[in-house]
C-alpha cells in the first residue's frame, strides 16, 4: 500500500506546487535595462580606467581598457545619470589597450558616461540600439552586477 501511496502523494505535491507557482504574478522589470542585461564577466578580464577630470577635452583619453573579447568603448552624454546621445566610439581588440583616444563630437554635457560594450554582432560595426538595448548584440559588460562604465567630467 505504501508503494501506491508514495507516488500518488508525490504527484499531488508536485501538482500543488505547480498550481501555487502559477498563481504568483510574474516579476517584470520597470525598464528593459534594470538589473544585469549585458554580458557578465570578471574583474580580471574587463576594466576601464581613465582620468575622471578631462576638462576642455575635444577627445577623451582612456588610460587603459581590458576587454574579454573584441569590444567597443562608447561615450555618451550624461542625461541625468543615464546614457544619452552617443558622442564618441572606438573599436578595440581583445586584451589590453593603453592610451586610447576617442574623438568627441557635437555639443557636450558637463560629464560623459564611458562604457565598455562587447562586439558580438557584425564585426567592426557597432550593433547597439538605444531603443532596444537589452536585445542588441553589442551590449555592455557587467562585473558583479554593475556595468563596466565610468563618468568623466569634460566641462
Amino acid at each position: 500500500m505504501n508503494r501506491i501511496l508514495a507516488p500518488a502523494t508525490l504527484a499531488a505535491l508536485i501538482a500543488g506546487a505547480l498550481t501555487l507557482g502559477g498563481c504568483a504574478p510574474a516579476a517584470e522589470a520597470d525598464h528593459p535595462t534594470d538589473g544585469v542585461w549585458g554580458y557578465v564577466t570578471s574583474a580580471d578580464s574587463a576594466a576601464l580606467e581613465l582620468g575622471t577630470d578631462q576638462a576642455g577635452a575635444t577627445e577623451l583619453i582612456v588610460d587603459r581598457v581590458l576587454a574579454p573579447g573584441d569590444a567597443w568603448v562608447v561615450v555618451h552624454l550624461d542625461d541625468d545619470g543615464a546614457p544619452g546621445m552617443r558622442v564618441g566610439l572606438a573599436s578595440i581588440a581583445k586584451g589590453e589597450t593603453i592610451d586610447l583616444r576617442i574623438e568627441l563630437e557635437g555639443d557636450l554635457t558637463n560629464s560623459l558616461i564611458v562604457a565598455l560594450h562587447a562586439d558580438r554582432g557584425t564585426p567592426g560595426e557597432f550593433d547597439f540600439d538605444m531603443e532596444s538595448p537589452a536585445t542588441s548584440p553589442d551590449r555592455p559588460y557587467f562585473i558583479g552586477g554593475a556595468e563596466v562604465a565610468t563618468v568623466a567630467n569634460v566641462r
